[in-house]
């Protein structure tokens, strides 16, 4: 009999690492099927023919009259999701609940609790708990011990701890990737000599990244107009969508570096043009899981990664060994990175290198399916 896993959404994330891993699952003899707040997630749910079906998860609770609505609506709606998983429980007989965001977390927990449906939470990697109404931060607590909890780097866990949780109930499970099928190949890698003494056109900083934070992506723009006496064949490639996409545009041209900066926009083939960066940065503060996942997709393709200090990526980051963090606002220091990596082929290759290696030993996807299984199946 396979473990049928009912997974509860409320974020907007795209949730693509995740999906890849419930994918592996599959195979595993999980099954899975999903309520979501959200569309796109259940289109993707349904692209791999797995049940999905909309659902109130309550409003977002981003201003104080939406967390006033929602504390007093609070047990209504928990009322109505007991008598709806009372009659999935029935029907279909599910084993554990998943909990992706805030707003199921504190709806779902007790109810699955009094039905006998064990929980499990997803701690995002950029979920502030500093951040929350202290009144929902109550309920988090409480909630808190009724699940098994997951979090995706040791920052998370010490952060947990910090605020007065038992973090002995936090399982770590590091992200993973695939690494690339190509490098134990012996024509790859003497496909990667002659790329070493390849001389390329331009010499290519990327990121991928929504575009919503402009303050963020500004120090890159600034860094990279630093870099230009130094480098006068630098170009910034910028992959992902959002709403400041226009105005970056704008500052790109204000700044004098717009026949230097590509916003390409959402990209199926990220490995494509992973190939073509020299340097990758992880930007994104704080980073979200599918920014793990990029970044470790980077490393596999052997890139230097450049990222910011104190917001979790310490885990997959190793100073001078597969790259370099940086405090997030400081444009100069980010040029200087980038110069030095432009001067010396060697250390790029070297920071790449030990990327790859770092993936394969520790960040397989391999490694956190199986760390998820462990923990699904405990």
């Amino acid at each position: 009999m396979p473990i049928k896993i009912l997974i509860i959404n409320s974020s907007a994330d795209k949730q693509c690492l995740l999906l890849r891993t419930l994918k592996e699952l599959g195979q595993k003899n999980f099954s899975f099927r999903l309520w979501s707040s959200r569309a796109d997630l259940i289109g993707q749910f349904k692209k791999n023919c797995w049940p999905a079906k909309k659902v109130f998860l309550g409003p977002n609770l981003k201003n104080k009259p939406r967390l006033a609505l929602f504390t007093v609506s609070l047990l209504l709606i928990q009322i109505g999701y007991l008598a709806a998983l009372a009659r999935l429980k029935i029907k279909h007989q599910v084993d554990l609940i998943i909990c992706l965001n805030f707003n199921e977390k504190i709806i779902i927990t007790a109810p699955a609790k009094l039905l006998g449906i064990k929980t499990v939470w997803l701690e995002a990697p950029d979920l502030n708990y500093r951040q929350m109404d202290k009144f929902l931060f109550h309920f988090y607590k409480i909630n808190y011990q009724l699940a098994e909890i997951i979090a995706f780097n040791h920052c998370a866990k010490t952060q947990l701890a910090s605020l007065g949780f038992d973090d002995k109930k936090i399982y770590i499970i590091s992200p993973g990737a695939k690494p690339n099928p190509y490098q134990e190949n012996i024509f790859n890698k003497l496909a990667v000599q002659s790329q070493a003494n390849f001389h390329r056109q331009y010499f290519t900083v990327g990121l991928i990244t929504e575009l919503s934070q402009k303050q963020k992506i500004e120090t890159i723009f600034q860094a990279i107009k630093n870099c230009l006496p130094v480098i006068p064949n630098l170009q910034l490639i910028i992959i992902g969508e959002g709403r400041e996409r226009k105005n970056l545009l704008w500052l790109s041209k204000k700044m004098g570096i717009e026949n230097l900066v590509w916003l390409v926009g959402e990209q199926e083939q990220l490995k494509k043009w992973l190939d073509s960066f020299d340097v990758f940065l992880a930007w994104n503060d704080p980073p979200k899981l599918d920014d793990y996942g990029h970044v470790l997709e980077a490393m596999a393709g052997g890139l230097p990664i450049l990222g910011p200090r104190n917001v979790g990526l310490e885990d997959l980051i190793v100073e001078n060994k597969t790259g370099s963090l940086i405090e997030v606002d400081n444009n100069e220091m980010l040029a200087r990175h980038i110069i030095k990596l432009h001067q010396d082929k060697r250390l790029r290759l070297y920071l790449g290198k030990n990327g790859q290696e770092r993936v394969n030993q520790f960040f397989t996807l391999n490694k956190m399916v199986a760390k998820m299984e462990q923990v699904l199946r405990n």
